[in-house]
């Protein structure tokens, strides 16, 4: 998806040129080194309905096998010449740290939905707006479709991330790991952050004392389910992706390509309606 973003963002730009491949080809291989490294911070034995790599082997393979991948991403970014997009790579780097440092720090804890985004948007929004930003420097000169592209690819990165919440609070997903695992990790998201805010003080005190207690059984795990499902915390999420939608949609306005701009949105709501 995130190849996509780029070469969708630089046809919307002007076109695509060589160098819009080169971050495009870039951004796919630090997203899945990323992704490497989350599995050994967060001891996920499963990615994408297979075993992970610190699984299959152990977390020093898995740690190098991530630090190789996002070397490979600098090589890439390195060949375009453009000290733009080379700006763009580290402010990444620090955006992507700053949301899991940020997500450790409110762990096993009840943030403010603006703490929530906050996260979010550091440690997912971040690479969207990145790549969004990237297409657009490749194709145009332009520095307002630099910021409208950027602006885009947050709110896109914002969905994402909220849709992933959603389905980690429900168990009948098929997204190839394990569900119901953010509070294992102590992690409260939108849908249960919602429904804590609309519960009774006796309910938010149970729920944080089984967080809290750092060993959630499927028990435990299933009452927590519930009293997301009593306050509706998956509608309330649902309704903010379509708020963040209707943004993306308006940013979009000031652009003439017709056809892009359709699949620009055509793939927002892909990812609200997403199934994996």
């Amino acid at each position: 998806m995130r190849p996509i973003v780029v070469l969708l963002s630089a046809r919307l730009c002007g076109g695509a040129t060589h160098n819009t491949y080169e971050a495009a080809a870039a951004y796919e291989i630090l997203h899945t080194g990323s992704l490497v490294h989350d599995d050994v911070v967060d001891n996920t034995m499963q990615r994408r309905g297979q075993e992970s790599v610190n699984a299959i082997f152990n977390n020093q393979a898995a740690v190098l096998v991530g630090d190789y991948l996002l070397t490979k991403s600098m090589r890439f970014i390195s060949n375009t010449r453009d000290l733009r997009l080379l700006d763009l790579l580290v402010r990444l780097g620090e955006e992507i740290a700053r949301g899991e440092l940020l997500q450790l720090q409110h762990a096993y804890s009840i943030p403010t939905e603006e703490e929530y985004y906050d996260i979010i948007r550091h440690k997912t929004a971040s690479l969207f707006a990145v790549c969004a930003m990237s297409g657009a420097i490749t194709a145009s000169d332009d520095v307002e479709k630099h910021r409208k592209m950027e602006e885009f690819g947050e709110l896109l990165g914002l969905c994402f991330q909220i849709k992933d919440d959603i389905f980690d609070y429900t168990p009948s997903a098929k997204i190839g790991k394990p569900t119901m695992n953010d509070i294992r990790e102590g992690k409260v998201t939108l849908p249960l952050l919602h429904a804590l805010e609309q519960a009774t003080e006796a309910e938010r005190s149970e729920t944080m004392d089984l967080i809290n207690s750092h060993d959630i059984t499927d028990e435990a795990a299933a009452k927590v389910l519930s009293l997301v499902e009593r306050y509706d915390g998956i509608g309330y999420a649902n309704q903010q992706m379509d708020r963040l939608t209707q943004r993306a949609k308006e940013v979009l306005n000031g652009f003439e390509d017709q056809v892009t701009k359709e699949q620009f949105i055509q793939l927002m709501e892909y990812v609200k309606d997403r199934k994996l």
